[in-house]
């Protein structure tokens, strides 16, 4: 069994023309293969790459056209579980867009697909994962003492004073708990009345959230394949606010999100949503 803890990983770039060399030097260090996805045709940063990080194989992905929705979906086909982007110009139009594509890849048969929005400078810390809501991913936790162990800090487990309930993959957050106790990674564990104010207050070096089920809808009438409309969802809100208002890397953990009614847990399929 392969471990859940990847040294070096497989990862997608998006748009890799809007990151900083620092920001690519530092997803270098993390890759063992760069798959590049681009919106524009104008750029062709194969070469930019392949002399930041000459140790690192480079993929040329091709032209996506249905922006960071699409990118999240190409790169899961290509067995990418990490696609990197740039802090985006429109926070809640990549949102919406970011949380359709881990929709997208769900329903492809892809349990998990994480977005690693890239600052351009280090910030110092630790990485915390933390659940606004109390529910959370086994993935976020794994990808959060993933990224400890390569940075070399700690990881900061922030937990609501109700206890935090993994809903979905629990399994996979125990295994990587186990490996990464083999990597020396240590964890801190703090329960806090509001762990999103906690995160934004706090120094660290990323801040891990998972997204699971969404409240939404699709359009009866729309064609196949079409956006969900996403309603107020805390989950949600919590990376828009982070995305807005925390200083280090941000990483959405989308998995296999599907769309719920109300505040129920019962998945809305595409083709009975109203």
């Amino acid at each position: 069994m392969t471990g859940v803890i990847e040294a070096k990983r497989r990862i997608a770039v998006f748009d890799g023309h809007r990151l900083s060399d620092r920001a690519v030097e530092r997803i270098a260090r993390a890759a063992a293969s760069l798959v590049l996805l681009s919106s524009d045709a104008l750029f062709d940063e194969t070469e930019r790459f392949r002399d930041l990080c000459p140790e690192v194989e480079i993929v040329d992905g091709g032209l996506v056209r249905g922006g960071v929705r699409e990118a999240i979906l190409r790169a899961a086909v290509r067995d990418c579980k990490l696609v990197v982007v740039a802090t985006p110009l429109h926070r809640r139009r990549f949102l919406l867009e970011a949380v359709n594509g881990a929709i997208d890849a769900g329903e492809a048969g892809h349990p998990t697909v994480a977005v690693l929005v890239m600052r351009d400078h280090d910030v110092p810390g630790d990485v915390a994962v933390f659940s606004n809501t109390g529910e959370a991913s086994g993935y976020g936790l794994a990808f959060a003492l993933e990224i400890a162990m390569r940075r070399g800090v700690a990881v900061a487990r922030i937990l609501p004073k109700q206890g935090l309930y993994v809903r979905r993959a629990a399994e996979v957050g125990h295994r990587a708990d186990v490996e990464a106790g083999g990597y020396g990674v240590k964890v801190r564990y703090r329960k806090v009345a509001r762990p999103l104010d906690t995160v934004l207050r706090g120094e660290f070096t990323l801040a891990v959230h998972s997204v699971l089920d969404v409240i939404g809808r699709r359009s009866t009438r729309a064609e196949p394949g079409a956006p969900a409309r996403i309603q107020h969802d805390a989950n949600v809100d919590a990376v828009l606010w982070l995305l807005r208002f925390f200083k280090g890397d941000v990483l959405l953990v989308g998995d296999a999100v599907r769309l719920r009614r109300g505040s129920g847990v019962e998945p809305v399929a595409p083709e009975t949503a109203i």
